[in-house]
């Protein structure tokens, strides 16, 4: 098991019981104390444990919100627009559906609203993974990769790789920045490769987007508008922007 892979559990184990031994997660994981150590003071940087007296605590118990905030540290509470994006995009999953999951806030709220469905998850984003584990209705499969503090996921030539080989229903991606003229864009490379992937993967794809990110321009052009099936983005997307957006795109959600 990588070190991704115990963090992935160590959060799920924290999510399910609000506290945990650190010798107990030693044993059961195969380790040592000093490894859990390791592990939790990740966690512990992103805000979402603390350690006292040989036991790590899940930070803010029960809030639900904690794997998102690790996504977006300067997000304290997860923005209205957010959430509305989120719930549109739940609506779009059907029972049965096989989809893909990307890092960020926004795509981890839709994970709140899919009810029972019986899915099939596939993600590189390490709080997606940690939000879906104790459903169990849904199937998940992990992608492969080098973890990205940037996104806290997993990227590079293993992921990329992995998403190409994928055929699925639905895929929902973030991006850091989107308009009309350059399509939607990453500050990191390898990001942006592994959401290309992701994207050329799905039958159906969605871009979601608060409209705070419209504008914003960084490193590396993903894709253009138009090779999503649909941008979902908030009804706060300036009004006087909506036409050579709308232009640019299969079809726009306002949620």
């Amino acid at each position: 098991m990588n070190p991704i892979e115990r963090r992935a559990l160590i959060l799920r184990r924290l999510q399910r019981d609000g506290k945990v031994g650190l010798n107990e997660l030693a044993q059961e994981l195969g380790v040592s104390s000093m490894t859990i150590r390791r592990d939790l003071r990740q966690l512990m940087d992103q805000g979402i444990a603390t350690i006292s007296v040989g036991t790590a605590y899940l930070t803010d118990q029960g809030t639900g919100t904690i794997a998102v905030a690790a996504v977006d540290e300067q997000d304290q509470v997860v923005p209205r627009r957010k959430r509305s994006i989120g719930q549109r995009a739940a609506q779009l999953v059907d029972d049965g559906d096989t989809i893909i999951i990307d890092c960020g806030t926004t795509t981890s709220e839709l994970l709140k609203c899919i009810g029972a469905k019986r899915l099939t998850i596939i993600t590189n984003s390490i709080p997606v993974a940690a939000l879906v584990g104790a459903n169990p209705n849904v199937k998940l499969i992990y992608a492969p990769g080098e973890y990205s503090e940037d996104s806290h996921g997993l990227i590079g030539p293993l992921a990329v790789n992995f998403f190409h080989t994928l055929r699925v229903d639905k895929a929902f991606l973030g991006a850091h920045g989107f308009d009309a003229v350059g399509g939607a864009n990453e500050p990191v490379l390898g990001d942006g490769t592994a959401k290309r992937a992701m994207l050329e993967s799905a039958a159906r794809s969605y871009l979601l987007v608060d409209s705070s990110k419209y504008g914003n321009v960084h490193f590396m052009a993903l894709s253009k508008l138009s090779d999503f099936s649909c941008v979902i983005t908030d009804d706060d997307f300036p009004a006087g922007k909506r036409s050579e957006l709308e232009a640019a795109c299969n079809e726009v959600i306002y949620a």
